[in-house]
């Protein structure tokens, strides 16, 4: 009798078990959302905080890089119908704090205005709640508590039968301690609860007639404009990316390695370069600002991630009239670079020691979440490589998103590790980029690599 009754009360519980919920890229019940944004003139990184509860309050915060050109931010949230909408100004580095308001889980769009400048940033506020194992293991002790109280009750009446239902009682009592003791004890390797405002399922299974595979979205093909592009001038750099199956446009970008999209322009020669993530402006369109000093072709290189897919590299390219202009030169960090042996087709090794007055600096700040980035690109833009650095990428991995740290906290450095490879021998010309002071230093220097042994 009691092994039928525990058997029974598993069943139970594996009916009970909630499916994985899906994949979120950055979105998650517990840990806030970073999104750097290259808008109005300035390099930012908007953060919307997690939401504990709707209706509610958002917070969304703004970190300013140098150097800041002062502006007003009318920001808004919207979903559906409702809409909640404030003002911030931006006119120092570090961070600028806005609260609004959301009143459901869900699809939302936060948007960003300064005169006729829109960022359009699509986020879902996802409120967790308890999995369906969470309920089976307070209802069975609950349950526990009952039968055994019910066992008490018929042990003490002295009527014989109903006495007899004592020893069934007891048998109750066993299961349920036996089943939602068994599953507190698994509840760290069961899957967590589905938040509120999450997808039910994958898009790839929500929508097929997208024409995307279950096992992820095809292709993405990318246009670049760049109209009265001329030297010395500002002019607006329009990314359209459209579906390799369907030619619609792309609207299922989600959040890779804080951003919707990393974009780095550089001239052919490599002699300037660029690492901003562009604003969306409407479904597959992104647009920037760029001034550039150098005539001539310039490449493009945009990195994205679709929901349910890899991440995914597009290229084009741009040209720019006029004639060249002296190059604007930053105050050059403390920096040595060490590089091991480059060999095409063997893991290389950079490392950079940052220093501040001479002594190792050990407040530099994560940005777009790792405390470093490498790019490296031949001369023919053919090639392009984006390195994350070493020891925080893997931390990165693994852990808990809620433990990120934001922009704020300056606890990285003094060394910065890259570890890649190139498949053949050449000339690259690469960056190293790291934060200090809300300030994006950039180290260029150029890498030769000679040819593997057979």
């Amino acid at each position: 009798m009691l092994r039928r009754l525990t058997v029974i009360g598993m069943l139970a519980f594996l009916l009970l078990l909630p499916a994985a919920p899906a994949a979120a890229h950055g979105v998650s019940p517990t840990a806030d959302l970073q999104l750097a944004q290259s808008f109005a003139g300035n390099e930012l990184t908007v953060v919307i905080r997690r939401t504990p509860a709707v209706p509610g309050p958002l917070h969304v915060d703004v970190i300013a890089h140098d150097p800041v050109r002062p502006v007003t931010l009318q920001v808004s949230v919207r979903e559906l119908e409702a809409q909640s909408s404030g003002v911030v100004r931006i006119d120092r580095l570090g961070m600028h704090s806005l609260r609004l308001g959301v009143t459901a889980a869900g699809a939302h769009e936060l948007t960003l205005r300064v005169d006729d400048e829109v960022a359009v940033i699509p986020f879902r506020v996802l409120v967790p709640g308890p999995a369906g194992w969470e309920y089976f293991v307070y209802g069975g002790f609950a349950a526990a508590g009952l039968f055994t109280l019910g066992g008490i009750a018929c042990a003490v009446v002295r009527r014989p039968g109903v006495r007899a239902f004592a020893v069934p009682q007891a048998a109750l009592v066993a299961v349920a301690i036996i089943a939602s003791g068994t599953t507190a004890v698994l509840s760290k390797d069961l899957p967590p609860a589905q938040p509120r405002g999450a997808l039910d399922q994958p898009r790839a299974y929500a929508d097929p007639a997208d024409g995307s595979a279950p096992n992820g979205r095809p292709y993405a093909n990318l246009t670049v404009q760049a109209a009265n592009a001329r030297t010395g001038e500002p002019f607006r750099l329009v990314l359209r990316v459209t579906d390799g199956n369907t030619g619609r446009p792309v609207d299922d970008v989600v959040a890779h390695h804080a951003a919707l999209m990393h974009l780095v322009l550089t001239d052919q020669a490599g002699n300037e370069f660029r690492h901003a993530h562009p604003v969306r402006t409407g479904p597959g369109v992104y647009a920037i600002e760029h001034t550039a000093r150098t005539p001539g072709r310039w490449f493009v290189h945009a990195e994205f991630e679709r929901a349910d897919s890899g991440s995914q590299l597009v290229t084009g390219s741009f040209s720019v009239s006029g004639r060249p202009l002296s190059a604007v030169k930053p105050t050059p960090a403390e920096v040595r670079l060490e590089t091991t042996r480059a060999v095409a087709g063997r893991p290389i090794t950079v490392t950079a020691r940052v220093s501040v007055d001479g002594k190792p600096a050990s407040d530099l700040q994560p940005w777009l979440g790792m405390a470093g980035h490498l790019v490296i690109r031949d001369r023919s833009g053919a090639y392009f490589g984006h390195v994350h650095e070493l020891t925080s990428m893997a931390a990165a991995q693994g852990r808990d998103p809620a433990a990120v740290p934001d922009e704020t906290v300056a606890a990285e450095g003094p060394d910065l590790r890259f570890t890649f490879s190139v498949p053949t021998p050449g000339r690259y010309v690469a960056w190293v980029q790291f934060a200090r002071g809300f300030r994006i230093h950039t180290v260029p220097f150029q890498i030769t690599v000679s040819e593997g042994q057979p």
